[in-house]
Formats: structure tokens, sequence, C-alpha cells
């Protein structure tokens, strides 16, 4: 039998539809987001709850404050009784989206054209804090950098989830500026996923892949952070205004002209602003009420 967090005691979990089995208890669920199932626990959730009928499941944990990452988690939540958790910086982001849609326009209300769908979603009650953590199926790792709260999970069974920590060669080809509020935190988590002893990696969105294969993605997404930190250097050694440099960088890399993919190149090409200023390889000055930038003289 199990107990939920309300007490009641069901049957032995099932597993969810379509879940594959990666190592020992750890499972996956293949979607337009990957969940992860282990013994009751899982991890992030994709839009669809039915998924997870007849599935006694007692703690969801979420990578991150991101609306797709938790579609399905207020109805999990209601269905089973299953606590919630995120980490302290993201937790507000999963109570309330609209502090994550806000924070992107500098806390102005923008309209539903601007907002990309990834950032829309039901608010889910945070029951518990990630910091707080006890549970032995898992281990959170701290992967900032995509948000400042982001988690990846390492399970017993040496399956690292590793939710919008690390994007895969493929998800490049298709998404060639994925959105980071800090890509020096983004490198570090890199770097810091090398340092773990996991066998399979699990993206948030993507494929399973080995622990191999996973070195090849995690060198890859390294590369492309650096290639964009030099296209941007060599850009500005001619000043530019902010405007002028997301133009610049969404045009090299072949981003569409649309309004919410407009909006998520402004959040991450000033990221990597701010990740070259604080590193002393940008300048950054007011001229004519507009924000100009360069390579120190």
């Amino acid at each position: 039998m199990f107990t939920n967090r309300f007490g009641e005691r069901t049957p032995v979990p099932q597993l969810p539809v379509g879940a594959q089995k990666i190592a020992g208890a750890t499972h996956y669920v293949p979607g337009l987001t990957n969940s992860g199932f282990i013994n009751g626990l899982v991890i992030d959730t994709g839009p669809d709850c039915d998924v997870y009928e007849a599935v006694a499941i007692d703690t969801l944990a979420i990578t991150h404050g991101h609306a797709d990452h938790f579609s399905a988690g207020a109805e999990i939540r209601r269905r089973t009784g299953a606590r919630v958790l995120a980490s302290r910086d993201d937790a507000r982001l999963v109570e309330n989206p609209e502090v994550n849609i806000r924070g992107m326009f500098s806390w102005a209300r923008p309209g539903d054209l601007l907002v990309s769908k990834l950032f829309l979603g039901v608010p889910c009650p945070v029951d518990d804090l990630v910091e707080m953590w006890e549970d032995s199926r898992a281990t959170p790792v701290a992967l900032p950098g995509h948000t400042l709260g982001h988690t990846g999970y390492l399970t017993t069974d040496k399956v690292l989830f590793t939710g919008d920590a690390l994007y895969q060669k493929e998800i490049w080809e298709r998404h060639r500026l994925p959105y980071a509020i800090d890509p020096a935190m983004v490198a570090d988590s890199l770097a810091q996923m090398l340092a773990l002893d996991f066998d399979w990696l699990v993206p948030g969105h993507g494929v399973c892949c080995s622990r191999e294969e996973a070195e090849g993605h995690i060198a890859f997404h390294l590369k492309q952070i650096s290639q964009i930190e030099h296209f941007i250097l060599d850009a500005l050694a001619t000043e530019h205004t902010t405007e002028d440099v997301i133009a610049l960088v969404s045009e090299d890399r072949g981003l569409s002209d649309n309004p919410a993919q407009y909006w998520l190149a402004v959040t991450t090409v000033k990221g990597y602003l701010g990740t070259l200023l604080g590193k002393g390889q940008l300048e950054f000055f007011v001229r004519e009420h507009a924000g100009w930038w360069r390579t120190p003289r």
C-alpha cells in the first residue's frame, strides 16, 4: 500500500501511460515536456494529466517556474493529494506565472500577443521548498541560469533530469537562442553536470541519452554560448544600442520575426550583455536617452 499526503492508503503505484524504463525504478514519460517517474515521485509534468490516471503519486518535483514544466501540476495535486516542491527562487513563478511574465517586461503589463505560450499556465500551489528536500529517491542539484532557481534531480538509479538547463544539439537546430537569464550561470551549471555521477540524462525537451551522448550535448551547448559571446564582442567593436544588439544577434541566429520570439530574445540577449559587462569585456553608457554598448577602448 501507498500513503499520500492526506494519510490515505492507496494501491502500489502503477506507471504513467507511455512511461519508459531507463534504469532500476526510474522511468520517464516522453512528451512536449519530458516527465520523470520514480515510485510515486514525478519530476515535471506536461499538459496531459490523464497519463497519470490511476497512478499513485505522493510528490511532484518541479525543475523550474516555466509553465510548460508544471502544466498539469495543479490538477495532479488535486487528484492525487501529492505535495508539490519547487525551489525558493522559482516557487513564486509556479504559484503565480504572472510574476514571470511581468518580470520580462520590467513589471509592466504586456498584451497577450507579446507573451510566449510557454509562460502561460495554471498556477500550482507549492507545498514545500526543494531546499528542505528529504527524499531518498532523488537528490536535487542546483542548475541555475535558465531561471534563478532552476533545479535538476539525480535519481538513485543514476538518471539525471536536467529540465531546461541543457539543450541538446537537435533542440539548438530549432531554437538557436535558448532562453536564459544568465548565460554565465548556465555555463557553470553545465560544468556542474559533468561533475555528477550519472549514467543517463533526461532533458526537459529532447530525448533520453547516455552519459557519453550527454557529454557531447554539454560540450555543444558550451560552444554555442561561447560563439554568441564572441559574436556580440565582435559586433560591439562599433558601439550599438541595446535594440541594435538584440536585432544583430537575432539575425545572426536566424530567429523569426514575431512578437513572442522577440521578447524572449530581449531577455536572453540582455543576459549575455550583463554577463560580458560583469566580466569587464563590455562598456555601457547612455546617450540621447538610449542605452549603448561597446567593447572597451
